[in-house]
C-alpha cells in the first residue's frame, strides 16, 4: 500500500453496477475506505443532482439534532457515547423520532418555563409581602437614602398573625399609608407602587423618580437576600438575577401616570399588597399554599423533561453518526452518474493498485448484499490527470508528515521528505538543544503525554496544549536526540559530566593515556580558551552537517528524475549541481576532516576559511600552511570543474527541449500531408465505448486536473533554466551559511544555561560570604529560593524560549535548505470516502 518514502501506485477505475446497488456499494466502499470518488458530474448544480432532496433532508435533521442538542447542555445531560455498530435505522424513521422529541422538548421547555415564571411570582409576591410587613410594622425608617436599610423579612406572616399575640401598634408613616378609613385612589392621601426590580437598575430608578416628581416622592428601595430569581429581560433562558422589593409612596394621579410609565420602563414587576392587615394576612397565606402546589407541579414537569433527556442522551449521538453516513452516502451518489435507459450507474475513483484485489471483494460483497447474482463490473480508466499523493502514516511518523504537508503535500510519486523527517528534523534540534538534562525534562514531558494520550486526547486543549499533544512524538525524537548531543558536548544543566575521568589531566603524568572515550573531555570546559575551542567545533560541526544534508537532497533529486524518466534532468542537472556542490563545499569539509586528524605543530593548523577564500581570489596559491602536498594545484582543477559545470546547468536542458519540440512539430506536419495526400486513415471501430470523464481534456471533471499542454516557448524554457541556475549556484553558498544557525542557537543554549548556573546557583545559592560564620537556616533558606529562580529561568528562558526558537530554526532548514533541492509539494492528498472518518469529524466538535 506504499511506503513513506513515495507514493504508492495509484489507478483510476470505474465502477458500473445496477441503480438498486448503488446503495450498497457506496456503503460497503465507506466501510473499508479505499476508495476516492471523482465528481463525474462537475458541470451540474447541486439543486440538479438526484440525491439533492435527500441530502437537504439530512441538513434539516442535523439542524433539529443541533436544538436538541442545546436542549440537551441546558439540562445539564451529558451525551452518552455511541456504539460501534450505529443504529442502522432508515432515515425516515429516525426523522419521525427526532421531530417527535424536539416537538415534546419544546412543548416541555415552554411548560417549565411557564411553570417557572409563575413560581417566581409567587415567590416575589411573598417577598413584597414579606418586606412590607416589615415596613408596616416600623422595622424600616420613614427616610431614603441613596444606602437603602435591609429589612428584616420575616417580620409579617401568616402564622404570627394567627398566634393570638398582641398586635403591635403601626408607625405614623404606616397609619398614612395603610389607613383603613381611606383608600389609595383619593387624591388626598398617600398612594403606593410596589414590586421587584432588577439591582442594577435600582440607583437610576430612584434618580428618574426624583427628577420626575421633583422631589414629591418617597422611594423604599430593599434589597433581598434570595439571589434565586429570574430576570425578566430573559423569558425563554433560566436566567437569575439579584432583585430589590421597590415601594414608591406618592400622592395624586398625575403622578401615578407618570411613575407607571417610569416603572414599566425599567422593568418593575408589580405585586398586589392590601390596605387592610386581615386582607394582608389572608393573601400571605394564600401565597404561601399556592407556592406549595407550584413546587410541586414545577419539580414533576422538570423531572419529566429530564427523563426525556436521558432518552435523548443515549440516543443522539446514533442519530447524529447516522444521519452523517447518511449524509456522506447521498454526496457520494450525486458524484456518480446514473443512466436511466440502461438503469445502472457509473462511478469513477482513485484507488492504490494494491488495493484493487480488497476493492473486487467489496464490490463483491456488496452485491451479495443487495441481493444481485453478478458482481459490478470493475474496469480500469487511462487518464492523463494527476493521481493523488496516498502515503499511509502511522501513529508516530504521522506527525513528521504533518510538518512536511504544511509545507505541501507531495507530488505523486516523488520523494517523500517526511521519511528523512523522521531522523533529520530531530537531529538538527539536537545539535542546537544539546544538553543532558534539558533533553531529559522535555523526554520526560513527551513521555507523560504520550502515556496519557487516550485521556489528554478527551480534553479540550488550547491552541498551545493541541499543538504540544500532536507533536508529542516529534518532542520525544527531539528530546533523545538533544540527550544524544549533550553526551557529546558533555553538558548537564550546563555542567560537565566527568563519568571516564579526564584524559587531559591524567595524561600529565602518564603521555600514554589515550583519548576520552565519548564526548568532549570535561577539561575543555574549564579552560582559559573554552569559547574559541567551541566555537571552532560547533562551527565545523554545523558546516559538516549542513553540506551532508544539502547533499542528501541533491541526491533525492536524481530519485525524482528517475521516476519521471528524464535522462536530460539527470546528465544535464543532477549530475552539473553534483560536480560544482562537491567541487567547492565537498572540498570544503574534506579539509575540515582532514585538519581534525592532523596533528599540527604548536597545535594550530591552517585558517580553512582563507584557505577557502584564496581558492576563489588567487587561484593556483596557497598562502596557508598545506594540508597536503599538490594542494594549490588539486584547488586548481577543483574550481574549474566548478566554473565548467555552470554552463552544463545552464544551457543543455533549453536546447535539447527546443530539438525535442522542433522534431515534434516536424513529424506532425509530415502525418498532415500524408493524410491530405489520400493515404487511408485506420478504420474506426464499430461500437466505440463511451468517452469516459476521466479521458477528456482538462477541467471535465472534478479532481486534479490534467497536465497543461501550454505551447512550448523556448525564451520561456531558457528565463526558468537561467532562474534555476543561479538559484541553485547562489543558494548553495547562503544555505551553507545558514547552517551556522546550528552553531551560534547552540552556542547561545550553552551559554545561557552556564550564566544561569553561575550568577543563580553558585554566585547566590551555595555561595557564602567571606568571614561570614555558617548558618544552616540561612544558608537552607537562601538555597531553595535560589533553586526555585534558577529552575523559573531555565523553565522560561531554555525549556520554552529556546525549545521553540530551536524547533522553528530546525524547521526552516528542513523546509528551505534541503527541501528545494528536490521537492515541488504541489500534490494533492488522498481522500478515500471512509465513514471512518465521521467518528473523527465528530469527536472534533465535540
Amino acid at each position: 500500500m506504499g511506503s513513506l518514502f513515495q507514493s504508492a501506485h495509484m489507478k483510476l477505475v470505474q465502477i458500473i453496477e445496477r441503480n438498486d446497488a448503488a446503495r450498497a456499494v457506496v456503503a460497503e466502499l465507506g466501510e473499508r475506505g479505499i476508495f476516492q470518488f471523482r465528481d463525474m458530474n462537475s458541470g451540474t448544480t447541486f439543486f440538479k443532482r438526484t440525491f439533492s432532496d435527500d441530502v437537504r433532508r439530512c441538513d434539516e435533521i442535523e439542524r433539529r439534532l443541533g436544538a436538541l442538542k442545546r436542549a440537551l447542555d441546558q439540562g445539564d445531560v451529558r451525551v452518552m457515547a455511541r456504539h460501534e455498530e450505529g443504529l442502522r435505522v432508515p432515515l425516515s424513521e429516525l426523522d419521525a423520532s427526532v421531530s417527535h422529541y424536539e416537538a415534546e422538548l419544546r412543548e416541555l421547555s415552554t411548560q417549565v418555563g411557564a411553570l417557572r415564571r409563575n413560581h417566581n411570582s409567587l415567590r416575589e409576591q411573598r417577598l413584597v409581602l414579606e418586606v412590607c410587613g416589615a415596613l408596616y410594622h416600623g422595622v424600616v425608617g420613614a427616610s431614603t437614602s441613596s444606602a437603602p436599610a435591609r429589612a428584616a423579612p420575616a417580620a409579617f406572616s401568616a402564622p404570627a398573625a394567627a398566634s393570638g399575640a398582641p398586635a403591635e401598634q403601626p408607625s405614623v408613616l404606616a397609619s398614612l399609608v395603610f389607613n383603613e378609613f381611606a383608600t389609595p385612589s383619593d387624591d388626598g392621601l398617600l398612594q403606593y407602587i410596589v414590586g421587584t426590580m432588577p439591582r442594577a437598575r435600582a440607583a437610576a430608578f430612584e434618580r428618574v423618580v426624583y427628577r420626575a416628581s421633583r422631589g414629591n416622592c418617597m422611594v423604599h428601595n430593599v434589597p433581598v437576600d434570595d439571589d434565586d430569581l429570574l430576570d425578566p429581560a430573559d423569558t425563554k433562558a433560566e436566567t437569575f438575577i439579584e432583585k430589590n422589593v421597590v415601594l414608591v409612596f406618592f400622592s395624586g394621579s398625575v403622578l401615578r401616570a407618570k411613575l407607571s410609565k417610569i416603572c414599566t420602563f425599567f422593568a418593575l414587576t408589580r405585586y398586589r399588597l392590601p390596605e387592610l392587615a386581615e386582607q394582608r394576612r389572608m393573601l400571605m397565606s394564600e401565597v404561601v399554599d399556592m407556592l406549595a402546589s407550584s413546587a410541586i407541579v414545577l419539580d414533576r414537569s422538570i423531572q419529566i423533561r429530564r427523563v426525556t433527556l436521558d432518552a435523548v442522551s443515549h440516543q443522539w449521538a446514533e442519530w447524529r453518526y447516522t444521519v452523517r453516513r447518511e449524509k456522506m452516502t447521498c454526496n457520494a451518489l450525486n458524484m456518480c452518474s446514473f443512466d436511466p435507459r440502461r438503469r445502472v450507474f457509473i462511478a469513477e475513483g482513485w484507488i492504490a493498485v494494491d488495493a484493487e484485489p480488497e476493492l473486487r471483494d467489496a464490490l463483491a460483497a456488496a452485491a451479495r448484499k443487495a441481493g444481485g447474482e453478478t458482481t459490478p463490473i470493475l474496469n480500469s480508466v487511462p487518464t492523463g490527470l494527476t493521481p493523488p499523493t496516498f502515503i499511509p502514516c502511522g501513529k508516530v511518523t504521522a506527525a513528521f508528515q504533518g510538518l512536511v504537508d504544511t509545507y505541501g503535500v507531495p507530488k505523486y510519486r516523488e520523494v517523500n521528505p517526511g521519511v528523512f523527517a523522521v531522523v533529520l528534523f530531530p537531529a538538527l534540534f539536537g545539535i542546537m538543544f544539546g544538553d543532558v538534562g534539558h533533553g531529559a525534562l522535555l523526554l520526560v514531558f513527551a513521555l507523560a503525554m504520550i502515556c496519557n494520550e487516550k485521556s489528554i486526547a478527551k480534553r479540550r486543549l488550547d491552541d498551545i496544549g493541541d499543538m504540544c499533544f500532536g507533536g508529542r512524538y516529534i518532542l520525544l525524537f527531539n528530546a533523545l536526540w538533544a540527550i544524544y548531543m549533550g553526551t557529546l558536548y558533555n553538558e548537564c544543566f550546563a555542567v560537565p559530566m566527568d563519568a571516564f575521568g579526564s584524559r587531559a589531566v591524567a595524561a600529565e603524568a602518564d603521555p600514554t593515556v589515550g583519548t576520552y572515550p565519548w564526548g568532549i573531555d570535561p577539561v575543555w570546559h574549564h579552560s582559559a580558551n573554552k569559547i574559541g575551542f567551541f566555537n571552532s567545533y560547533k562551527m565545523k560541526l554545523s558546516i559538516i552537517f549542513g553540506v551532508a544534508h544539502m547533499f542528501l537532497g541533491i541526491c533525492c533529486s536524481l530519485v525524482n528524475h528517475l521516476e519521471y524518466r528524464k535522462p536530460a534532468s539527470i546528465l544535464f542537472e543532477f549530475v552539473p549541481e553534483v560536480v560544482f556542490f562537491l567541487c567547492i563545499f565537498g572540498y570544503l569539509v574534506f579539509m575540515i576532516f582532514l585538519k581534525w586528524a592532523t596533528p599540527w605543530e604548536g597545535g594550530q593548523g591552517p585558517m580553512l576559511l582563507n584557505v577557502l577564500i584564496d581558492m576563489f581570489m588567487s587561484p593556483g596559491t596557497l598562502n596557508e600552511k598545506p594540508l597536503f602536498p599538490g594542494q594549490a594545484t588539486v584547488q586548481l582543477y577543483l574550481l574549474g570543474l566548478a566554473f565548467i559545470s555552470v554552463p552544463f546547468l545552464l544551457l543543455p536542458k533549453p536546447l535539447i527541449g527546443y530539438y525535442e519540440h522542433r522534431r515534434a512539430q516536424r513529424s506532425a506536419s509530415a502525418s498532415h500531408y500524408t493524410m491530405m495526400a489520400g493515404e487511408s486513415a485506420p478504420p474506426a471501430p464499430q461500437n466505440p465505448p463511451p468517452l469516459s470523464p476521466a479521458s477528456q481534456p482538462m477541467g471535465a471533471a472534478g479532481g486534479a486536473p490534467a497536465e497543461d499542454e501550454e505551447e512550448y516557448s523556448f525564451t520561456d524554457e531558457f528565463v526558468h533554466q537561467v532562474i534555476h541556475t543561479i538559484e541553485f549556484v547562489l543558494g548553495s553558498i547562503s544555505n551553507t551559511a545558514s547552517y551556522l544557525r546550528l552553531w551560534a542557537l547552540s552556542l547561545a543554549h550553552s551559554q545561557l544555561s552556564e550564566l544561569f548556573w553561575e550568577k543563580v546557583m553558585v554566585g547566590f545559592a551555595f555561595n557564602t560570604p567571606t568571614g561570614a560564620q555558617p548558618n544552616t537556616v540561612v544558608n537552607s533558606i537562601k538555597t531553595v529560593v535560589f533553586t526555585f529562580v534558577w529552575i523559573q529561568l531555565s523553565f522560561a528562558v531554555l525549556m520554552c524560549m529556546e525549545n521553540l526558537s530551536s524547533f522553528l530554526h530546525a524547521l526552516r532548514l528542513q523546509w528551505v535548505e534541503f527541501q528545494n533541492k528536490f521537492y515541488s509539494g504541489t500534490g494533492y492528498a488522498f481522500s478515500p470516502f471512509a465513514f471512518s472518518a465521521i467518528g473523527t469529524l465528530l469527536d472534533e466538535e465535540s
